[in-house]
This record gives structure tokens, sequence and C-alpha cells, in this order.
């Protein structure tokens, strides 16, 4: 396995606890049938990143539509662009929004397909 191979594969992986973590949250303000603005965690390369992100639910769940796209706060997409893992889709005023490419997409991919159901438990 090459250098960039492994990086991306981190990367992807990386970005996807950040993912399953936010799901949790999605699910949360889900039950408190919270409105606006919701506080997720950034979805960036950077594991020790903390910075939050304000989506709606409904700008939340148009970006999980894709087993291969994540939200970044501004600025926090380059490490995983530059590495070749990411190509930014759309840039918002508070976020931008990418998606996983190459090794790094197909991992992604493989672990959207490992989260829980929402209607499993219902």
């Amino acid at each position: 396995m090459d250098t960039q191979q492994l990086t991306q594969e981190r990367i992807a992986l990386n970005q996807s606890t950040f993912r399953k973590a936010n799901e949790k949250i999605e699910v949360a303000a889900d039950e408190m049938a919270l409105l606006g603005w919701v506080p997720f965690i950034c979805e960036c390369a950077d594991r020790r990143c903390t910075e939050l992100v304000r989506l709606t639910l409904d700008e939340y769940q148009q970006v999980r539509q894709h087993p291969r796209r994540f939200f970044n706060a501004l600025g926090h997409e380059a490490i995983s662009v530059e590495a070749g893992a990411d190509e930014v889709v759309e840039t918002r005023k508070e976020y931008v929004i990418v998606d996983k490419i190459g090794v790094a997409g197909e991992i992604s991919a493989e672990e959207y397909e490992e989260l829980p159901d929402d209607d499993s438990d219902e």
C-alpha cells in the first residue's frame, strides 16, 4: 500500500468517525424536535478538530443522502483536498460540502453502509 493510499484511508476513517458522532446528534435533535440550526461536529480530516458547524436538520439530511459526502468548517477541507481524498462540491456561507474520491470514497461508502438504520428501532 502506497503512502497516498494510506493517507486517504486515514482521512476517510477519521471523517467517518465524525459522521457517526453526527448521526447521534441528529437523532437527539430530531427527538427533541429542534427547529433551526443544530450544532454538528466538523467532519474534516483532523481527528482532533472540535469546531462546530451549524446546519438545519434538512441541510444535514441533504448531505447524508450521499454516502461519500461530508461537510467541513470553512478552510478545513484543505488537507483532504490536497491529499486527493476530497473534492469540493459546494461552498456555503458557514461550511463546505465535499465528496470523497478514490480510495477515500470507497472507504467512506463502506463505512456509510455500516451506519445503523434510523428506522431499526421503531
